[in-house]
């Protein structure tokens, strides 16, 4: 009973606790990917970079490379660029939409072929204390040839020091499964 009474102390106080999140940084990340497909499961992982910048109080840019190697010699390379509206909803805790363009070109079997279209993902991010930041989205991602997949998305960052922090996701759809480990720089 006391450690139920603890847990839901912390729930409550950790956001009340928490500083501002930050909204300029640029990241590298690793990626392990589960796709299913019609023909069966491809497996596969890769690195990326993505980087945010705030643009006035509410409002921030995004974009990010990924480039992944499955199963079957199957090469990846996917751009997002995109931008969002975030707003306080409690103290340390930030509402978040996006909305982003979204580009997926493959190349197998020396054939090559690119799938575009749109994403929009709501969430939440939070800090707790100064070094904690967890979120979570719900996204959605439409791509003309490919169709459509919505997932869910948790991640967790460490803040280091005041500018690097360490991080780790995992996202669960219908179609893709992924986790990631990933480095994280801030800027103001």
């Amino acid at each position: 009973m006391r450690v139920t009474i603890i847990a839901a102390l912390a729930f409550v106080a950790g956001p009340a606790l928490a500083q501002d999140i930050n909204y300029n940084y640029i990241e590298g990340y690793y990626q392990r990917l589960d796709v299913d497909d019609s023909a069966g499961d491809i497996d596969g992982d890769g690195f990326g970079i993505a980087g945010s910048l705030e643009v006035g109080d509410s409002f921030h840019i995004f974009s990010s490379f990924g480039r992944a190697n499955l199963d079957f010699d199957i090469d990846l390379d996917e751009v997002v660029i995109g931008g969002g509206y975030h707003t306080p909803v409690a103290p340390g805790m930030d509402l978040v939409i996006n909305l982003s363009y979204i580009n997926v070109d493959a190349e197998a079997f020396g054939l090559s072929g690119d799938d575009d279209g749109f994403g929009a993902s709501l969430g939440l991010r939070s800090m707790w204390g100064e070094k904690l930041e967890l979120a979570g989205f719900v996204d959605y991602i439409d791509l003309d040839e490919s169709g459509d997949d919505t997932s869910f998305r948790g991640e967790a960052w460490y803040s280091l020091t005041r500018t690097i922090a360490l991080g780790a996701q995992v996202g669960l759809g219908d179609d893709v499964t992924s986790w990631g480990l990933g480095a994280r720089v801030y800027f103001d």
